[in-house]
């Protein structure tokens, strides 16, 4: 009879998710590391060895959060035509955040959110998002001032109305995603009429 060895847990995995859970329980301050290391059920010494300190652990928390929302950025969208396909995206993008409410209404308005580390890993996370809806309307590297501002309102007005939708429940989904998209395209059609030369294909917005 052959033994099996029975695989070991990954330990470091453990400590990432358990303070994605207390972080997005409590504010940042009131969270230990001893509290994490109890809750990973794992030895408290094991931090230091991965993380260094608390705040080491909540960047890789971080990053785990945004390694996700990129994965299901990156995943085709379903639907016929372009104003399909971004409405697709909107709501799929919804839905995570209904299912993760906790972890996103942490990171985006409590935590560690004033640790320039913490921003940069957002303010990259929502600048990737904007570009690959960029790309999609035929858009190149070189993003114009007047488009990227649009973009860049309009990513953080996105945010703002799940945060909205996460405290509230008030609004259909559906009627969630027709409201940015509509936001979008009009903030997109503005950005033509003030530079014809930024590289958007109109004819995708229709």
């Amino acid at each position: 009879m052959v033994t099996r060895t029975k695989a070991r847990p990954d330990r470091r995995a453990l400590l990432v998710q358990a303070a994605a859970e207390l972080f997005a329980e409590r504010p940042y301050d009131e969270v230990t590391t001893t509290q994490i290391a109890k809750r990973a059920g794992v030895a408290y010494g094991l931090i230091a060895h991965h993380f260094t300190n608390k705040r080491g652990l909540y960047l890789a928390t971080i990053h785990a959060i945004a390694e996700r929302m990129r994965a299901l950025h990156e995943a085709p969208a379903e639907g016929d035509t372009p104003s399909q396909q971004l409405r697709w995206a909107i709501g799929r993008h919804i839905a995570h955040m209904e299912d993760n409410a906790a972890r996103f209404l942490s990171l985006m308005r409590g935590g560690n959110g004033s640790d320039p580390d913490v921003r940069a890993v957002i303010d990259d996370l929502r600048w990737q998002g904007a570009r690959r809806l960029l790309t999609a309307l035929g858009v190149g590297e070189d993003v114009r001032p007047v488009l990227r501002t649009a973009m860049r309102g309009w990513v953080g007005y996105l945010d703002e109305v799940v945060i909205d939708h996460l405290r509230h429940r008030d609004v259909p989904r559906d009627d969630l995603v027709e409201l940015c998209a509509t936001t979008l395209v009009t903030a997109l059609r503005t950005a033509h009429a003030l530079d014809p030369h930024a590289g958007i294909d109109t004819d995708l917005l229709s």
